[in-house]
């Protein structure tokens, strides 16, 4: 049995150890607010550079598993791709062996030191008082682990603690009690610190501590899996490749436990550094063989976590290089840009479409991570036409610049729409009641007419020939007609049942008119700038008819005639009463 003074003794040191480790992380990346993020975005596509830009990471905030979740976060807001994170992840398992190795040097000892040092510093330190915190806990980490140490000086040779290490350190159950400690107190470090604690005290040998450390490697994965769950395809396989590696590298030791063992002991010095230098060897020998097999990795658990959600990365296609010395390149980089961004929004209104479909949480998520790379690119787009604007241009050049930012923010609004009309249905979808699916019935078949006009604009965008005009103004009589007839239809529905008529759909329809007014403001965008590419002059006066407001519905240059709309929208079918049902099955029932 444990006796009571070793409880008393080593339980509030593990408490303080684990308090230390947890700040310690946290102050640090408060520190940076940020760049860790902003660092391990920008990491390179090569898997060496990534797996040492995860492991000194890891080192400064003492923690893997902060280093894992901040990279899975970064994968779901689509900073980071998958095949990226995978060198950061491998990385960071060697990273996490610097707590152990600075214990079995016994740098415990300025534990001491370094707490009143940081509590002096948040107070006085001015400039520096942000470094305060973090040296405190830093020394926090220490100063607890030097007490459980000296706590435990008077138990070095009693037979019953002894006798009770070993009957715990067998293979199958020493890896499952690491695995356990680890995933309780979220962090391998307190793990692996804690053993070489006992290492030093004469209390745990070199064989019984590896299963240990084996066991610590698995257990740090629990919490990114967790973290995980709500996220998006690529995140989940980012946690799932982090639990794939550390499995894989217990796995890759366990057969040759013994022959690594002694290699361990051939190395030398005190049981305490063989013990962190196992922790750092073995966590070496499963980064190295998994940067090799990094290709086989991913393809592994891409299978094992199946899926064809595709990857929303927030990058630009064309400008990611930045903007080119040639000017006329510059422009031309832009305008494809533009197209691309184009592309995304369309995408976006898709998607909020099929949410509307299938009510299901991914496929919001994904509604929203469009709306992010819609911003992302319009903020992209603006910086390289302000880097442009600085240069020496010809006044048809300056009058390009302001057409394509004009473009780029319209296109931005109109994504702002989409995902207003997203969070819509989502209040929608969440209050339930049944009237869901009328909702997606009447919204979906005026929706068509949308979809048709943002596809029509975006066939030579940012320019558009004359047929596309005729095209897209037809098409808002259309959409005009269409939305008067579900007011309509609604007026019937107040008079027959009062109040208790359901109205939603009116308000997802205001958006859906608010987005085709948004385009065609862009239409008469890519008109004019149309017009100025084949030399023709154009006014930029502040009387031009392209409101950054809320405009009136219909076409500004043709108003929208009192026709009946049985005359004007085939598939409609106006029936007394709120039996009359826009059905959409019409010549615009299939959207290409």
């Amino acid at each position: 049995m444990v006796p009571w003074e070793i409880v008393f003794a080593v339980v509030p040191g593990l408490i303080l150890f684990f308090y230390g480790i947890e700040n310690f992380s946290r102050e640090i990346l408060a520190v940076a607010k940020g760049s860790f993020a902003a660092i391990l975005g920008r990491v390179t596509e090569r898997p060496i550079l990534a797996a040492i830009l995860g492991a000194v990471v890891t080192a400064l905030v003492q923690s893997s598993a902060a280093t894992v979740i901040i990279t899975v976060s970064l994968v779901n807001a689509g900073t980071l791709s998958f095949v990226q994170s995978l060198g950061i992840i491998i990385g960071a398992s060697v990273g996490t062996t610097m707590t152990a190795q600075l214990v079995a040097f016994k740098m415990t000892a300025f534990g001491q030191v370094l707490i009143p040092i940081g509590f002096l510093v948040g107070i006085f330190g001015r400039r520096y008082r942000f470094l305060g915190k973090p040296l405190f806990y830093f020394g926090l980490v220490f100063f607890s682990l030097n007490l459980i140490s000296t706590a435990l000086v008077p138990f070095q040779n009693d037979p019953e603690i002894i006798g009770l290490i070993t009957r715990f350190s067998a293979l199958p159950l020493a890896i499952l009690i690491g695995f356990l400690v680890t995933s309780m107190v979220q962090s391998s470090a307190v793990t692996t610190g804690l053993a070489v604690v006992l290492a030093q005290q004469g209390l745990l040998t070199l064989p019984q501590a590896i299963p240990l450390i084996l066991g610590a490697h698995i257990g740090s994965t629990t919490m990114a899996l967790i973290a995980s769950a709500r996220m998006n395809l690529y995140s989940r396989r980012a946690a799932v490749a982090h639990f794939t590696l550390n499995l894989g590298g217990v796995l890759l030791i366990l057969p040759f436990i013994d022959p690594f063992t002694e290699l361990i002991m051939t190395i030398g010095g005190t049981e305490a550094q063989m013990v962190a230098n196992a922790h750092l060897i073995s966590n070496l020998i499963t980064a190295t063989v998994f940067l090799i097999l990094i290709k086989q990795l991913g393809q592994f658990v891409t299978w094992l976590v199946p899926g064809n959600e595709p990857e929303i990365l927030m990058r630009t296609h064309y400008l990611e290089d930045g903007i080119p010395d040639d000017t006329h390149h510059g422009f031309e980089l832009i305008r494809k840009e533009l197209g691309y961004a184009h592309g995304v929004t369309l995408d976006l209104f898709r998607a909020v479409m099929t949410y509307l479909a299938t009510s299901d949480d991914a496929d919001y998520q994904r509604v929203e991570r469009l709306k992010d790379l819609n911003s992302h690119l319009d903020g992209k787009i603006g910086q390289a036409l302000r880097e442009i604007s600085r240069r020496q241009l010809a006044d048809q050049e300056a009058t390009e610049v302001v057409f394509l930012v004009r473009m780029s923010h319209e296109i931005g609004r109109l994504g702002y729409l989409g995902a207003d009309l997203g969070k819509f249905f989502r209040k929608a979808s969440e209050n339930g009641n049944g009237a869901f699916v009328v909702l997606a019935e009447k919204t979906e078949s005026v929706y068509r007419i949308l979809d048709a006009n943002i596809v029509g604009l975006g066939r030579h965008f940012p320019v558009i020939d004359d047929a596309t005009v005729a095209e897209l103004r037809a098409r808002d009589v259309e959409l005009q007609l269409a939305i008067n007839w579900h007011y309509r239809e609604q007026l019937i529905c107040l008079r027959e049942k009062g109040d208790r008529g359901d109205s939603r759909y009116l308000d997802a329809l205001s958006i859906i008119e608010a987005a085709n007014a948004k385009v065609r403001d862009l239409r008469k965008l890519a008109e004019q700038y149309s017009r100025e590419k084949m030399d023709e002059p154009v006014s930029l006066r502040v009387e031009d008819p392209l409101p950054l407001r809320h405009p009136v519905a219909g076409d500004d240059e043709k108003r929208v005639p009192d026709i009946p709309v049985e005359r004007r929208i085939p598939g409609i079918d106006i029936q007394e009463g709120c039996r009359g049902e826009f059905s959409g099955r019409g010549d615009h029932d299939q959207v290409r």
